[in-house]
């Protein structure tokens, strides 16, 4: 290759270079291999949102999720929906890092590659001047840039963000067994009885309700044993701490130490309010700090936090509830500290994020002296008080409550087929 001139794009100076066919020759036989690999996996949901968005502006999107939950796999099934149109290509290819960003995509979308799908985008330096470059001399082109860190995605204008999570309960049946479940109304998981009927259609429902439980958020339990699952999730949670919180947020030793010790604290804790004074007694860091990783690792999608039902300076002074984002990372960590995962916290991981899927908000409940677990909004406005527990949990906490329901762990189950059902394969 030679340069043939020069540019200024925002204020920076890039060398336009002339390609030759082998470097994008090289980059679509790496990608044809790579989809090839993948061409037995069934599709997740994600595909056809992604598929539907490459009509819609803005033109950048940016696909953002924890690692392992599928972005990879994501991005070329959809490159393999439109390979003549659209172009994949990894952002830590060497051929991407000598070359650039902006000087292969300007190459592939003059060749007629109107799609760019660029993985691992957040391991490339200035990655978004170059992308915005290409945005603006090619109004036609559609970016999807995709990384494993989601601290490094604040959308900004003319850009979207679409946000990849574990899977559901329902998605994880169908791609082990290749069975699409029947979406799950209402009833069949806030009453009892509703919901053992319900998992008695279904042999399989069960026992692989228990697998999904340890590992089956991440789609790579799908081929890996359980051992070399928890593993695996274990060393992204590990990465996501010793990585990307450096990285992106400068976090010093200090921090990132005590990042550790508050993820050994919270897995092997009961579900509860934890108090900012005592975390920050308990890690030796100041309260300030505790708020820092705290926040660190919502961002990061390892921990949620669930803040009070309250408003103005009453939510500002709460303290929140602190869970897993998914209780796979609790038994991650469980694992590697030879401990059991304390059962009821997993069933309020999981309660909470099957609300989180049906995009209904989370709250806690203060200031009562046996209050019930949580209360939640639906869009609609409507709100229900719900109280998680194991089969002998009662429903005196929902005492005074108009709707209430008691969630047992069969609920669950039907709790978790998000009313949505998988693409076609």
């Amino acid at each position: 290759m030679k340069l043939v001139g020069n540019a200024t794009i925002l204020n920076v100076r890039v060398y336009i270079l002339c390609m030759d066919d082998g470097i994008i020759e090289e980059l679509r036989l790496v990608s044809l291999s790579l989809l090839n690999s993948i061409a037995l996996l069934k599709e997740r949901r994600i595909v056809g949102v992604l598929l539907g968005c490459l009509k819609e502006k803005p033109r950048i999107k940016l696909l953002k999720g924890f690692r392992g939950v599928g972005k990879t796999t994501a991005l070329l099934q959809v490159f393999g929906k439109g390979s003549t149109t659209s172009f994949y290509f990894s952002a830590d290819s060497l051929i991407i890092k000598s070359n650039g960003i902006y000087a292969v995509g300007r190459e592939c979308i003059k060749r007629g590659h109107s799609a760019l799908l660029i993985d691992e985008v957040h391991t490339y330096p200035g990655w978004r001047s170059e992308i915005k470059a290409l945005h603006d001399e090619f109004p036609n082109a559609v970016i999807i840039a995709s990384g494993s860190a989601p601290l490094a995605f604040n959308p900004e204008r003319r850009e979207e963000t679409i946000d990849l999570r574990e899977m559901a309960f329902d998605e994880y049946f169908y791609l082990k067994n290749n069975v699409k479940l029947a979406a799950a109304s209402e009833g069949e998981w806030s009453d009892k009885n509703k919901a053992l009927s319900f998992i008695a259609s279904n042999e399989k429902l069960e026992g692989e309700f228990y697998n999904y439980v340890k590992t089956g958020g991440f789609p790579l339990s799908l081929d890996l044993s359980e051992e070399k699952s928890l593993n695996a999730i274990y060393n992204s949670v590990r990465k996501s701490v010793h990585e990307d919180a450096v990285c992106f947020l400068k976090m010093s030793k200090e921090k990132v130490f005590a990042m550790e010790r508050l993820l050994v604290f919270l897995a092997t804790s009961p579900p509860g309010e934890l108090s900012v004074t005592s975390l920050s007694s308990n890690l030796m860091v100041s309260k300030t700090i505790v708020y820092e990783i705290i926040n660190a690792l919502e961002a990061m999608q390892i921990i949620r936090m669930i803040r009070p039902f309250k408003r103005g300076m009453a939510l500002a002074r709460a303290e929140p509830k602190l869970l897993f984002y998914h209780p796979n990372l609790r038994h991650a960590v469980c694992r590697q500290l030879g401990k059991t995962a304390d059962a009821g916290a997993v069933r309020e991981e999981l309660a909470v994020f099957a609300f989180s899927e049906r995009n209904w908000n989370v709250h806690t409940i203060k200031g009562m002296k046996k209050s019930p677990d949580y209360i939640l909004e639906k869009p609609s406005g409507e709100t229900i008080v719900v109280e998680i527990g194991g089969e002998k949990k009662k429903r005196a906490q929902l005492k005074g409550f108009e709707k209430g329901v008691v969630i047992t762990e069969y609920q669950l189950i039907p709790l978790l087929i998000v009313a949505k059902k998988p693409e076609k394969a």
